[in-house]
């Protein structure tokens, strides 16, 4: 009885195993030794800026007042209350240009949100007394899929977020989610391009992947777990069975002995 017993106890404990995720495998940007990084203490260095430009198919909320009108013809004060940014934008055209009234087109591409607003108020100061200009991103969105708890198109109005960020908007990525193996599909001009992420690596906070830009897919692959059909695997009922066998035959072993 004694390795029938054992048996059954090995299967119990491979089981368990089995249905467990490694916290390796679910703990985000964990240090890796192996890699060799720029880093002092907690810091990491990274290539260059964070891509804030203005550029073609960009879409922008600019809202214009000036000193002596309060708010010019295109930015009503009465429609201001219902005025949903998110909603209505002036979108940069394929030469980096948009459409303002008084000034016609005016070239913003290449121009941080800063510089486009100091731009337009020199434009706009012909033709009005003193205009200060306010310009934000909007309209921004990421398609997320996969092992989330939340998949679906978001919309974020920056320039960019993070891909954390980014899958805490779908609810963060559930049990079964590999976070080892994150895809992202990217159109870049007349390409398309895919990049796998490990979100397990500190290597992700210098990656040019760590930051996620408009239109991205992200795709979280599922764990072998998943594929094989784990998450549905009645383990409550399996358990019950194997322990109520176990118990039945340390009693008849003891019964019998």
């Amino acid at each position: 009885m004694y390795p029938v017993r054992k048996v059954i106890t090995a299967i119990v404990l491979l089981l368990l195993a089995a249905s467990c995720v490694p916290i390796r495998k679910t703990s985000y940007v964990q240090d890796d030794k192996s890699m060799r990084i720029q880093q002092i203490d907690n810091m990491y260095f990274i290539e260059g800026q964070a891509d804030d430009l203005i550029r073609s198919s960009d879409e922008l909320y600019i809202k214009v007042t000036s000193a002596d009108e309060g708010q010019t013809a295109f930015n009503d004060a009465s429609q201001d209350r219902m005025y949903d940014p998110s909603v209505i934008s002036f979108t940069v055209d394929d030469e980096g240009f948009i459409k303002l009234p008084y000034v016609n087109r005016i070239k913003l591409s290449g121009m941080t949100l800063v510089q486009a607003a100091e731009s337009m108020e020199k434009e706009l100061s012909q033709y009005l007394y003193f205009p200060s200009v306010f310009v934000r991103f909007v309209n921004n969105k990421v398609t997320i899929l996969g092992e989330v708890n939340n998949p679906g198109v978001y919309v974020f109005n920056y320039k960019s977020i993070n891909i954390l960020q980014a899958i805490g908007y779908a609810g963060d990525i559930n049990i079964f989610g590999n976070r080892q193996k994150v895809l992202i599909v990217r159109d870049e001009g007349d390409y398309r391009s895919k990049y796998e992420v490990d979100l397990t690596s500190d290597v992700l906070l210098t990656s040019q992947n760590y930051m996620v830009k408009s239109n991205d897919i992200i795709y979280v692959e599922p764990l072998k777990s998943k594929k094989w059909g784990m998450d549905e695997f009645p383990y409550d009922l399996l358990f019950s069975l194997v322990s109520l066998s176990i118990v039945v035959l340390t009693f008849m072993v003891t019964y019998f002995n």
